[in-house]
Parts: C-alpha cells; structure tokens; sequence
C-alpha cells in the first residue's frame, strides 16, 4: 500500500530545541555531507537534517584538541601536533611504523577536537517535531535553470518525507510530498533508503522486505482545472 499527501508547502514550527542542527545547500557543490539529528529515545521526538562542508570539518581535525592532565584536571585546549595529518601517511611497512612513543601516549590522551565543525547556514534544512528521522537520501533534480536537491527522508513510523534542499528560508522546512508506506494505524521503521539513478528509482529497506517506488510519481496527482 502506498498514499500520499503533497501540498506547496507542509511547514512545522520551528522550534529551536537543542536536537535541531544546521544546514545548507547546494549540498553536492559545497556541502556533500548531509546528516540527520534525532532526539535520543528517552527524550521528546525531535529530529532535524543538517549539511556542513567538508572543508569544515577538515578545519576543526586540524585545530587543537581538548583534553586534561589528569581526570580532576580542566579541560583546556591543546596544540595539534600534526596538523594536517592524512591518515596512512606514517606507517611504512607494519601498521605501527614510523610511530614514536609520544605518538602513541597522544593516541591515547589527545581524542577530543577543540573546535566545533561549523555548519553553513544558522537554520536546518528540515526539521520536525514528533518524528523520528531514520534514513536520508538525496537525489540531483535538472529544474528549468538550476540543479535541485531533493531529500528523501525515511521516519521511524514507515513514512517518507520528500522535501527540498534549499538556502531560501521561505522554503526551509518545506515538504514537497509525504508518502505513507503503511495502512492507518500500521506502523514500521524504515531501515535503508538506496537511490538507483539510472533506473530513477528509490528503494525502501523494511523489516521483511523491499519496496520499489518510482521517484517520477507526477502521475499520481491529477491536474486541477
């Protein structure tokens, strides 16, 4: 079974709880790395999409770490001794070669970054109260000028929010169609979301099964004359 609902824009107040991140497109250009932020299960369902760019998170990797003496110690910044390390460039030949002892004792007290990755707008792309995100994809859309970034967002109550990637902040937030995998009543997490661009088709992991479902659903929706 499969119904949907599509409006212009199905909004949710914003509520800026601290389960709410960032986030910005374009986000295969500068930002490819889109992430979901969910409430933890103990708390009230909250959950937000967010995307940084990469360069930032190299940035906060290359700054100083936080760490402390001793365990009654504050927690104080501290210089990175190898910025701009690339893993695999120490070692040789074994897996430990070319490391010193210092390096090791840095392994082992030096594992918190300072700096905070920053994200690159102040809002989220999307966010929702009284749901939890599961599964995110995304999928690059020719529009009359311009490339779109449509979001395919998997819930833990067998939904799945399709919704725009877009910096303009009349549209943040907005739900270009909300497809309901499940009769009334039924629910079930969606556990894997995979994109088959060739085909343009999106795949929807379930507990005991796969959906397929065409991403051209035009069709569905009549025109209104």
């Amino acid at each position: 079974m499969l119904e949907s609902s599509s409006s212009p824009c199905l909004t949710r107040p914003h509520n800026k709880s601290p389960s709410v991140w960032q986030a910005e497109p374009p986000l295969l250009e500068l930002c490819p790395w889109a992430h979901l932020s969910v409430a933890s299960p103990n708390s009230i369902a909250a959950s937000a999409v967010c995307a940084y760019n990469l360069s930032a998170i190299t940035q906060a990797f290359n700054g100083p770490f936080r760490s402390q003496e001793n365990p009654r110690s504050t927690w104080l910044p501290t210089p990175n001794p190898i910025p701009n390390f690339q893993c695999g460039t120490i070692e040789e030949e074994g897996p430990n070669e070319g490391l010193t002892e210092r390096s090791l004792q840095d392994a082992q007290r030096l594992y918190l970054m300072n700096d905070v990755v920053q994200p690159v707008s102040v809002d989220p792309l999307v966010w929702q109260d009284d749901v939890r995100f599961s599964k995110l994809v995304v999928d690059i859309v020719q529009g009359q000028d311009t490339l779109h970034h449509v979001m395919y967002i998997g819930t833990e109550y067998g939904t799945i929010l399709k919704a725009l990637a877009t910096t303009n902040k009349s549209l943040q937030g907005c739900y270009l169609e909300e497809m309901q995998l499940f009769p009334p009543g039924l629910r079930e997490p969606i556990l894997s979301l995979q994109i088959l661009h060739g085909d343009r088709t999106l795949f929807v992991g379930l507990n005991d099964r796969v959906l397929k479902i065409p991403l051209a659903r035009c069709s569905s929706y009549k025109t209104e004359l």
